[in-house]
């Protein structure tokens, strides 16, 4: 009976670990900003221009009920060729995260779609301009995400900016995610506007990528895994009380 209990809490310890481990896990669904047949980072989506996008692939190749949406007046796309220290250290390398979607106006929007609603999730917004290597700031924008963070964002030029920082290639990108939440509908807005504070080439919204991916809230269990957790807890004090000898 013993070595039974002792094999349940073995299984459960697997159980728990198992549902973090997903959790921690969890692959990025990465949009890549640029013109027609650019390359992208592994198994990140190429978006060229305005439009609604469905079926993003996750960074693993498996394709999901991910979608987004991309709008705003005039926008076109470019070649940007990043400065290589300014691109983060990351699993799938971000080396090919090069291009944008840029417009002179002062806004864009962007929706993703097929959320988990009501769900938190890390949120990566790329900024970067080519200006032919003018000295100075390229480009200032101001980010507003749905339920999480706001920032600005300033570069120069071909530098990567990644949420509120220029990137480092020397820092993981994990350390830069911001938070957002979906609304019941499953989806998350990101508001890009330029405040007008620069007047280099008329200003405008500079946006070299976009990604996301499940955060775990603080305190957080998934399901599953808290019953696994209840499930341990009890069988060991079921073993510890078996095993305590005789008075």
């Amino acid at each position: 009976m013993r070595r039974k209990l002792i094999r349940l809490v073995q299984a459960s310890c697997l159980l728990f670990c198992a549902g973090f481990g997903m959790q921690a896990g969890a692959n990025i669904v990465g949009v890549d900003f640029g013109p027609p047949a650019s390359t992208t980072p592994g198994n990140w989506n190429l978006v060229t221009g305005a439009g609604v996008f469905s079926g993003l692939l996750n960074e693993a190749g498996d394709a999901t009920p991910i979608g987004i949406s991309v709008s705003g007046t005039a926008i076109s796309d470019f070649n940007v060729t990043l400065l290589t220290p300014t691109i983060p250290a990351h699993s799938t390398s971000l080396a090919n995260l090069t291009g944008s979607v840029f417009t002179f106006e002062d806004r864009v929007d962007l929706t993703f779609t097929g959320l988990q609603p009501n769900a938190p999730y890390d949120i990566w917004v790329f900024g970067a301009r080519d200006i032919m290597g003018d000295p100075g700031p390229a480009f200032e924008q101001e980010v507003s995400i749905d339920g999480g963070a706001s920032f600005v964002q300033v570069g120069a030029d071909r530098e990567l900016v990644v949420n509120g920082q220029v990137g480092a290639s020397a820092v993981n990108l994990n350390n830069y995610a911001v938070t957002g939440r979906a609304n019941a509908s499953g989806e998350l807005s990101i508001t890009v506007v330029d405040p007008g504070n620069l007047s280099i080439f008329g200003g405008g919204v500079f946006l070299a990528g976009v990604a996301l991916r499940p955060a775990l809230e603080p305190f957080a269990v998934p399901s599953s895994t808290l019953w696994s957790l209840l499930l341990l807890g009890g069988l060991m004090t079921l073993v510890a009380r078996r095993a305590r000898p005789a008075r």
